[in-house]
C-alpha cells in the first residue's frame, strides 16, 4: 500500500479514537442529560474526515526542514479548526452557549491534533527502531558467516 495512503488512514483512526472520547468528555460536561439516536455514530467518523483533509491538501513530496514541518502542522490545525466550525456552526446564529461550546471545540481540536501527532510520531520511532535492531541482526549475520 502507498505509504502516504497508509499514514492518512492511520491518522484518521487514531483521531476517530479520540474524538469519540472528546465526545463523551464533553458530552458529560456541556449536555450531561442529553441522549441521542444511533446517528450520532457518524459524527466521529464525519470528524475524523474533516480532520484528514488538511493532510490530504497540504503535502507535499519534498522532505522538510523541522521549522517547514511545525508550520505545515499548525497551517493544517488552522485549516481544521475552520472546517470543523464550518460543518459544526455553520449558519447558527452566534449567542453565549455557542461560543462557550466553540471554546471547548477548539480546545478539544488542538489537543486531538497534538495527540494524534505524537501517537503516529510514537508508532514510526517504534516502527524504525524495530527496522534498525533488525538490520543490525541481519548485518551480525552476515559477519558471522564470513
Amino acid at each position: 500500500m502507498n505509504e502516504r495512503v497508509k499514514d492518512i488512514l492511520s491518522g484518521f483512526f487514531v483521531s476517530v479514537t479520540l474524538i469519540n472520547v472528546v465526545m463523551l468528555i464533553l458530552g458529560k460536561i456541556l449536555g450531561p442529560d442529553q441522549t441521542f439516536g444511533y446517528e450520532v455514530f457518524m459524527y466521529p467518523l464525519i470528524y475524523g474526515f474533516i480532520g484528514a483533509i488538511p493532510g490530504i491538501v497540504i503535502s507535499g513530496k519534498k522532505e522538510l526542514s523541522v521549522s517547514q514541518v511545525i508550520i505545515r502542522k499548525i497551517m493544517q490545525l488552522l485549516l481544521i479548526i475552520v472546517l470543523m466550525f464550518a460543518f459544526m456552526f455553520g449558519g447558527k446564529p452566534i449567542d453565549s452557549e455557542l461560543v462557550t461550546v466553540a471554546i471547548f471545540v477548539s480546545i478539544s481540536i488542538v489537543i486531538v491534533f497534538v495527540l494524534v501527532n505524537v501517537i503516529l510520531w510514537w508508532l514510526d520511532m517504534r516502527t524504525a527502531g524495530k527496522m534498525t535492531d533488525d538490520l543490525l541482526k541481519y548485518q551480525q549475520k552476515r559477519l558471522n558467516r564470513q
